[in-house]
C-alpha cells in the first residue's frame, strides 16, 4: 500500500495535477495519459454526489492517478464519504480557526490521533486488500497513512496561525488556495505583490520545518513552473474544464488561421 503523493514528496519529486470539475470516468481516464500524478475531485464547487464521486476515485485507481477529493467542509458525512469511497487525499476549504484543522483530525483520522467512524468501505478493498486484511490497529495505522488531510490556506485568519496549525498531528500537508488568500488579504488576484509572495513563503517555511509538503492551485505552466522553482512541493495546474475550453480554442484559431 503507498500513497503517490507521499512517496513524491518522500523521494523530493515535484508533484503535477489539475482540478477535476466536469466529466466522467472517461474523461477521467484520459488524463491518466498524460503524465500527471495526481487529480483533485472537486466536489466543493463541481457537480459531484457520492456515487459519481466514488466511479472517478475507481477510473484515477485504473490509470495511476492519485485520487485526491476536495470535500465542502469539516463535516462527519463530508469527511466519511469521500474517505470511505477510497480518496487518498482531503483537500478542505474556507478553514479559519486552528479548531476547525484539529477537527479535521477528529473526523479524518482513526484513533490514536482522531476518532473517524469505522468501517473496511470500498477503499480498501472491502477489506480484501492485503493492507487492510491484520489487526484492527495495523488497518487504522495504514488507513491513515494511506489518507492524506491536505486542508487548504486560503484566509488571513488561518494564515495568522499557519506555524501552529503546520505543528499538528495529523495535518499531512498543506494546499495554497491563492485567490480566496488574496482575497482574504485585500489584494485579490495580485500574486506578484510582495505581501502576497511573503504569506506563500511564511506557509512553506512553516510546513517545510514540520517536514510536511506544501501545494498550491496554478493558472498555467509557467506559474506551476515558478511555484516548483521556489520549492512548492506540488501543484495543481487549472481545471480540466478550463483547458479543454483552451485546447480547443486554440485548434480552432489554428484551422482558420
Amino acid at each position: 500500500m503507498t500513497n503517490q503523493l507521499r512517496e513524491l514528496y518522500k523521494a523530493r519529486t515535484p508533484a503535477v495535477g489539475t482540478f477535476f470539475n466536469m466529466g466522467d470516468m472517461s474523461s477521467m481516464e484520459c488524463l491518466g495519459y498524460t503524465g500527471l500524478d495526481f487529480v483533485i475531485i472537486d466536489t466543493e464547487h463541481g457537480p459531484f454526489d457520492t456515487e459519481t464521486m466514488m466511479d472517478l476515485i475507481r477510473a484515477a485507481e485504473s490509470v495511476r492517478l492519485t485520487p485526491v477529493v476536495r470535500i465542502a467542509d469539516v463535516t462527519h458525512r463530508e469527511i466519511q464519504r469521500a474517505a470511505d469511497c477510497g480518496a487518498q487525499g482531503l483537500i478542505v476549504p474556507c478553514l479559519r480557526e486552528v479548531d476547525e484543522y484539529r477537527k479535521l483530525v477528529d473526523l479524518g483520522k482513526y484513533p490514536p490521533l482522531g476518532n473517524r467512524g469505522f468501517i473496511k468501505g470500498r477503499g480498501c478493498g472491502f477489506g480484501n486488500q492485503p493492507w487492510a486484511a491484520g489487526s484492527l490497529e495495523d488497518y487504522m495505522a495504514n488507513s491513515d497513512e494511506k489518507l492524506m488531510l491536505i486542508p487548504q490556506c486560503e484566509t488571513v485568519e488561518s494564515l495568522q496561525h499557519i506555524e501552529e496549525i503546520a505543528a499538528l498531528p495529523g495535518i499531512d500537508a498543506i494546499f495554497i488556495g491563492p485567490f480566496d488568500l488574496s482575497i482574504s488579504m485585500g489584494i485579490p488576484g495580485r500574486f506578484q505583490l510582495p505581501e502576497f509572495q511573503q504569506a506563500v513563503r511564511r506557509i512553506t517555511d512553516a510546513f517545510h520545518s514540520q517536514d510536511k509538503p506544501v501545494y498550491i492551485y496554478a493558472n498555467n505552466p509557467a506559474e506551476t513552473r515558478a511555484h516548483l522553482a521556489a520549492g512548492i512541493d506540488g501543484v495543481a495546474n487549472s481545471l480540466n474544464s478550463v483547458v479543454m475550453v483552451e485546447a480547443y480554442r486554440n485548434i480552432v484559431a489554428a484551422i482558420r488561421g
